[in-house]
């Protein structure tokens, strides 16, 4: 499956419309360039987490609504197997999207990480709480210099305003439910 820039690209540029800024204002809250942000919005090419993560809190809503389609039902059922799956937002990383986030306060997803460390992945943060139970594998959760190393049947909960980051340093993937709300 390829990174879906195009669609994301228009759900970046219909929320910055909506909200009434300019590329440039959307550009100047960010801290990106005007450039980048008419690249993005246009598909050419595919930002990183972490330009996602400053979009999202410039645009004061959850990352994962970037890659949703409007949902106003008051209850939403995801079936086993229908669930979106975002890929590549981290080569190492695919969240299986279970609850709607788009102007909701919380996210719940199914978070797949794959062996391996990337130790130029950049630490985030963001306002609102999380918390995950880790279903198979392992996971080493960093927080402010702190490593937290989570295996099958644990759980955590932190303020995500605290600078974060996960690594799997196992041989299998490691399998977490997760939950995130959102300060907007």
């Amino acid at each position: 499956m390829e990174f879906p820039k195009g669609e994301i690209g228009k759900r970046i540029r219909y929320l910055r419309r909506f909200q009434g800024l300019t590329s440039e204002e959307l550009a100047r809250l960010a801290g990106v360039s005007q450039s980048m942000i008419s690249q993005i919005e246009r598909g050419l090419v595919s930002p990183s987490l972490e330009t996602l993560w400053k979009l999202s809190h410039s645009l004061k809503v959850p990352i994962f609504s970037f890659f949703e389609t409007e949902e106003t039902n008051a209850v939403s059922i995801t079936r086993a197997g229908e669930a979106k799956v975002v890929k590549r937002v981290r080569p190492t990383v695919s969240y299986e999207l279970l609850s709607p986030s788009n102007g909701k306060q919380m996210s719940f997803f199914k978070m797949t990480v794959e062996p391996g460390q990337d130790l130029d992945t950049p630490f985030v943060f963001h306002g609102g709480e999380e918390c995950g139970m880790i279903l198979s594998g392992c996971l080493r959760v960093e927080l402010e210099g702190e490593c937290h190393t989570l295996c099958q049947g644990d759980s955590i909960y932190f303020d995500s305003s605290q600078p974060h980051r996960f690594f799997n340093e196992g041989d299998e993937d490691a399998v977490a439910i997760w939950t995130m709300t959102s300060s907007f």
